[in-house]
């Protein structure tokens, strides 16, 4: 049964806040870097930053609407601020791994329609506190939106032998370490897009969640090792 259509707007109006954010943090990172430009080489950049310090301040303000938007369907709803939050940067999350994701799956495969599909929004991830190698996958739909699917794994990095540099990389063993979860009000409406039974819907699901975490795993690893590179062998900028 799909979501009262009150949930549904909140849950958008959190997506857009959440854009709004991520938007505002990169043009004001963007205009401190063309600030720095500006006094080391031309004026050119100081004319750019000049641009993107307007569009920040328009960005600002603009999110701040948008969070006072969210503020008041939560309250509406009667649920807490930060559930509509966690939404909205899931589906935010998602859109920046969906394609590292859809690297993980073959390009026709039943997971590969799920994500470029619309039913399933948004995904986050929350380690276990006491097992670094565990961690679990929310995955959010539109029947539900505030009721996401939950997928336990377990990750293991398969060290390299060195004797050769293709084969001496370290890799990622990742593999579900528990029942995926809650999906129930998930899968007629994932039957219906993929045109495939509940069971291999359910099927779909999983990959999907093995992918996205699979890219999100990834991605910290190389954003690790690009910030020890930038910081020089001795941890010195």
């Amino acid at each position: 049964m799909a979501a009262p259509q009150a949930v549904v707007q909140a849950v958008q109006a959190a997506i857009v806040a959440s854009a709004h954010l991520a938007a505002y943090e990169h043009v004001s990172a963007a205009a401190l870097a063309c600030r720095r430009l500006g006094g080391l080489t031309s004026g050119r950049w100081r004319s750019v930053a000049r641009d993107l310090d307007g569009l920040e301040d328009e960005l600002q303000t603009a999110f701040a609407s948008a969070a006072d938007a969210v503020s008041d369907r939560a309250t509406n709803l009667g649920v807490h601020e930060d559930t509509l939050w966690t939404a909205g940067d899931a589906a935010a999350t998602l859109d920046v791994l969906r394609e590292s994701a859809l690297d993980e799956v073959e390009e026709d495969s039943a997971a590969a329609r799920l994500l470029h599909g619309n039913v399933l929004f948004g995904a986050s991830f929350v380690e276990d506190p006491d097992l670094p190698d565990r961690g679990t996958t929310l995955l959010f739909g539109w029947p539900e939106p505030l009721s996401p699917a939950t997928w336990p794994w377990q990750a293991n990095w398969v060290v390299g032998d060195g004797q050769e540099e293709d084969d001496g990389a370290d890799e990622l063993d990742l593999f579900e370490s528990g029942e995926l979860e809650g999906e129930q009000s998930l899968l007629t409406e994932l039957a219906d897009e993929l045109r495939c039974s509940r069971d291999d819907a359910r099927t779909a699901l999983r990959d999907a969640a093995l992918a996205v975490t699979r890219a999100s795993l990834l991605a910290n690893v190389e954003r690790e090792d690009g910030e020890e590179e930038a910081d020089g062998p001795n941890g010195e900028v």
